[in-house]
């Protein structure tokens, strides 16, 4: 039988991020209880994460564009297979830091790599839309992540690195022979570094509002990759932080379906302004909250704090941004909130839940993020004046 495109896209799509959901959900929970980090340490190699992130997929892209991003894709998913078993091996701060560093350098590109295969196929198709794409991967990083905490639960977090690299290898074998890579390239580019020149130089609002995408990552990350290790506090066990990742992902895809009509209805300036105010309500929420199903039904605002900022951030920028660099400057939004915002905000936050517990952080970064609304209100009601100037 014969599978279409767009449905060996969705399983792949689904695998991809099902395997990443296995591990990194409860990542932080395997580095403080088994190999016994503290949480500041925990900060520091999250940040490797991220920042690896932003230092090698630009070289990946590269590649990808030289060799072809199956080829590209096929090996970066195959050597991850074997190598998240390193993890296990790992007993201190040093050696986890540099297998981190190490380990990312082939698996970060694997999910941004999946984002062009989509994206090769819509430009050769034109058929279909990202967002129903990227709805896959949402629902896979939900089912993945509940199934994985109830079953550690009952074991040992040293499995999520057997079931990650599993479905990673379900994954590979499906694009290995099922993925049929783009054909049509002639009308696809690859970013160049005068791009990003250009970008910068197209309007200078563009810095002021970047820099708020910078902070928003720093004070929103505790609801990242830090919620495990706030439910562990507050009484909850893996299942909890199972069920708290598995609403947090379906809370986005409302926003891959209706996102663009909410934007459009609202307008992204507005919007920018109340996803901020939710976060900052939902962080402090948690601080004062010592149950872990409320904090789950907290949690059900992701999809608002995460999914919503990002889409209409995006649309914001895209203001600024002559339509031929538009590419270019998505990209700069998530570099500077992935890369460089959760990147800083992960130290932030480690160590200051090492000092004062994650439910006193949750109440410093909610408070924060609050501030940070005030200030972004001034900012954007100062671009719109220099807009009509």
């Amino acid at each position: 039988m014969k599978i279409s495109q767009p449905v060996v896209i969705k399983i792949m799509f689904f695998l991809s991020f099902a395997s990443s959901a296995a591990w990194l959900s409860y990542f932080n929970l395997f580095l403080k209880n088994y190999v016994g980090l503290t949480d500041g340490q925990i900060g520091i190699v999250i940040a490797i994460q991220q920042v690896n992130t932003l230092l090698i997929l630009p070289v990946w892209g590269i590649i990808a564009d030289r060799f072809g991003r199956k080829n590209i894709l096929t090996l970066t998913i195959i050597i991850s297979v074997f190598t998240l078993y390193g993890f296990i091996l790992q007993k201190s701060f040093l050696s986890v830091l540099l297998f981190t560093y190490l380990f990312t350098l082939f698996y970060n590109p694997i999910n941004p790599l999946m984002d062009s295969v989509s994206l090769d196929f819509l430009e050769q198709s034109k058929k279909g839309s990202y967002g129903i794409f990227r709805l896959w991967a949402s629902v896979g990083w939900a089912v993945s992540s509940v199934t994985t905490g109830l079953f550690i639960n009952e074991t040992n977090s040293q499995y999520i690195f057997v079931i990650a690299s599993t479905i990673l290898l379900v994954n590979f074998i499906i694009l290995k022979f099922l993925y049929k890579p783009l054909k049509v390239t002639k009308t696809l580019k690859s970013m160049k570094l005068s791009h990003i020149r250009d970008v910068f130089l197209s309007d200078k609002r563009l810095y002021s509002i970047l820099i708020i995408m910078l902070f928003y990552g720093i004070f929103s990350s505790p609801m990242h990759f830090f919620i495990n290790i706030y439910y562990m506090e507050i009484g909850g066990g893996y299942h909890h932080v199972g069920y708290a990742y598995l609403f947090q992902a379906l809370a986005e895809v409302p926003f891959f379906l209706f996102g663009k009509k909410i934007i459009e209805r609202f307008g992204a300036r507005r919007l920018i302004i109340f996803t901020m105010i939710v976060t900052s309500f939902r962080l402090i929420s948690y601080g004062l909250i010592s149950d872990p199903w409320f904090a789950i039904i907290v949690g059900t605002v992701h999809g608002i704090s995460l999914g919503l900022f990002i889409l209409s951030f995006i649309a914001f920028v895209h203001q600024f941004i002559p339509a031929e660099f538009r590419a270019t400057g998505q990209s700069f939004v998530y570099a500077f909130y992935f890369g460089g915002g959760l990147a800083i905000g992960n130290i932030f936050t480690g160590f200051l839940s090492q000092n004062m517990g994650m439910q006193n952080t949750m109440l410093v970064q909610g408070s924060l993020t609050f501030l940070l609304v005030l200030i972004t209100v001034i900012i954007l009601k100062l671009s719109r004046k220099s807009a009509i100037q």
